[in-house]
């Protein structure tokens, strides 16, 4: 957690809360620790330190912290709109100073993500797929102020996965390990292969997957260079990166979500 973070969080709950509703706020999200001394304020802080010191995801803890300030509508005089609004937005503005926003449900996100690329990430932390955590925490370090970073990181998260999953399943690795050849090993196991599909819509949506693969893997070959004959350079921006980031994130949900399906039925997807 950001120290400006901690310390807006801090003013904001004391100043709605009493010192038992603090800490029924911390035990509530897990935080395990002696009642620390002090005013609400120092104490609430103090509360915060502890899990950005100990807990094993403190964004995940402060969401839960602040889910009732940033969500429930009372209707009394201590909690009205006038009241929690302005206390609200001074919460989004220093999680925003630092990359991230509160999404509904009691996360802490990086700027830009989405119900997929939130669902995407739990994947991956329960299956301890560690060389997909670190491509996706390069995507949101990268993808405001590196864009070309960001959609070489997008790009690589899917290598890795497919690596993960022909590894897993004892299938032969591609002598070319880029993006397209791991592919098409993972979309004949799958059997992603359009040409197999007898559904005519399936059909449409697994050639688009080909097609973005190819071209995640073409953007990042070409990123920031010039293309065709003419003069101008072609920056990748900020968009650009979410593009990509989103597409993989997609991708990678549907193939996870095959594989454990596979593992769990034995049949495909």
């Amino acid at each position: 957690m950001p120290v400006p973070v901690m310390a807006v969080v801090s003013e904001a709950l004391a100043n709605k809360y009493t010192h038992a509703q603090i800490n029924n706020l911390m035990e509530a999200a897990s935080i395990e620790r002696e009642t620390p001394g002090g005013n609400r304020q120092v104490k609430t802080r103090a509360w915060l330190q502890h899990a950005n010191d100990n807990m094993p995801d403190p964004l995940a803890t402060l969401g839960k912290v602040i889910i009732e300030l940033m969500e429930v509508e009372e209707r009394s005089h201590s909690w009205d709109a006038e009241w929690v609004e302005p206390h609200r937005e001074r919460v989004r503005k220093a999680l925003g100073d630092y990359g991230l926003s509160y999404m509904k449900g009691g996360y802490i996100v990086a700027t830009g993500t989405t119900a997929v690329s939130k669902s995407l990430q739990d994947i991956i932390r329960d299956r301890d797929l560690t060389g997909l955590q670190t491509e996706f925490d390069r995507i949101y370090e990268n993808v405001e102020k590196d864009p070309p970073a960001a959609v070489t990181a997008s790009c690589a998260l899917l290598e890795s996965l497919f690596k993960s999953y022909i590894e897993e399943q004892n299938l032969e690795m591609p002598s070319e390990q880029s993006i397209k050849p791991l592919w098409k090993v993972i979309r004949k196991d799958l059997k992603f292969d359009p040409a197999v599909v007898n559904d005519e819509d399936l059909k449409t949506i697994l050639s688009g997957l080909a097609a973005i693969i190819e071209g995640a893997g073409s953007l990042r070959t070409h990123k920031g260079s010039a293309h065709g004959r003419g003069k101008t350079l072609y920056k990748l921006k900020s968009r650009h990166a979410r593009l990509a980031a989103h597409a993989a994130f997609t991708i990678a949900s549907f193939v996870l979500e095959a594989w454990s399906e596979r593992g769990a039925h034995g049949g495909t997807a």
